[in-house]
């Protein structure tokens, strides 16, 4: 049995998506006159990082890019007034950074008021990841009470805009049920589904796990295969694992020995799922001796063609042991 999928309760942040969508130049963030600690503070920017730093803001030198120059390097003291410069002239993606800087305590105190400020701030301008954080924040009771409910109204609107992590959030927190917010399991997978079917890893595992386990949805072996299978090809190491774990139970027709050996090689390499791949591994050895692999983290060259056998039972549990979902990749 795999692990109960968890949901994605990490701090995201404003970074742009190419040079052509950056549209806030130094001039619309400047309606006022600088402030002497503003140029101060570029100026020790540009010490700190110097031609680098004018090589990276070249198309956008805007106090936001300026900030994140800052941020990606680790410079949070220094980032933290840049961004406020440019967020106190509404710059939605400012708000957001800052606010995690807030939240996370980087480059001073941690201050949840204040982020709950800046992302309430960019959530009025819709930007999606002030509202995802504006959910973590509430699901979490950063701050504020803890409130599902109000949580899933925030993961909600980042969802309306397309973000699939709110998506998934939200399906899980529906179905969930917990707290205050009342379980609506239809509401639950629509969500779900709306975030699989355009790609998200976590929602596919969550739906496979979900039709397994029989987990406020009837059990469904071919449909939890399904999801795995498609979270699996992805490279998905959770889905990998769960994947074979399941087509070693299932009564079939054929084993793929090569394919699942694949599967299980790829997801060994996830330091998260190093053991559970391990303890299939050794299932699949025992069942099918012909696989000429052994238990002890040794794994058979993969075969040239498909090498396909009789299914049989398994001869030893296919427990995968602990498993935990994977973060997605930053935006």
């Amino acid at each position: 049995m795999s692990a109960r999928p968890a949901m994605h309760m990490q701090m995201r942040w404003q970074v742009p998506e190419s040079a052509l969508t950056l549209t806030h130049a130094f001039a619309m963030n400047t309606s006022t006159p600088p402030r002497p600690l503003f140029l101060i503070l570029l100026a020790a920017a540009v010490m700190a990082l110097g031609v680098t730093l004018w090589r990276e803001i070249a198309v956008d030198p805007s106090a936001y890019r300026i900030g994140l120059a800052l941020d990606k390097r680790g410079l949070h003291k220094l980032a933290r007034p840049v961004y406020l410069h440019a967020a106190q002239h509404g710059d939605g993606r400012a708000q957001v950074n800052l606010g995690a800087l807030y939240q996370d305590g980087k480059g001073g105190r941690t201050d949840y008021q204040a982020a709950l400020h800046w992302y309430g701030q960019a959530a009025r301008q819709e930007l999606p990841l002030a509202n995802y954080n504006l959910g973590v924040m509430h699901l979490e009771g950063l701050g504020t009470p803890a409130s599902h409910k109000r949580a899933a109204e925030f993961f909600q609107r980042a969802a309306l805009k397309g973000d699939l992590v709110s998506a998934y959030n939200l399906g899980q927190t529906l179905l969930e049920g917990r707290g205050d917010q009342p379980r609506d399991t239809e509401g639950g997978l629509r969500w779900l589904r709306f975030a699989a079917d355009r790609g998200d890893l976590l929602a596919m595992f969550a739906l496979g796990w979900r039709h397994e386990e029989g987990a406020q949805v009837p059990a469904a072996p071919a449909e939890a295969m399904r999801w795995y299978g498609l979270a699996a090809s992805r490279g998905y190491p959770d889905a990998q694992v769960a994947l074979v774990r399941m087509r070693l139970k299932q009564q079939a027709k054929q084993f793929d020995l090569g394919d699942n050996l694949g599967l299980l090689d790829q997801a060994r390499r996830s330091p998260g799922q190093a053991q559970a791949a391990q303890n299939v591994l050794a299932s699949l050895c025992a069942t099918y001796p012909e696989a000429d692999c052994r238990a002890n983290g040794r794994f058979p060259p993969r075969p040239d063609k498909p090498l396909r056998v009789a299914w049989r039972p398994p001869t030893r549990d296919t427990y995968a042991g602990p498993t935990g979902a994977l973060e997605p990749a930053e935006p």
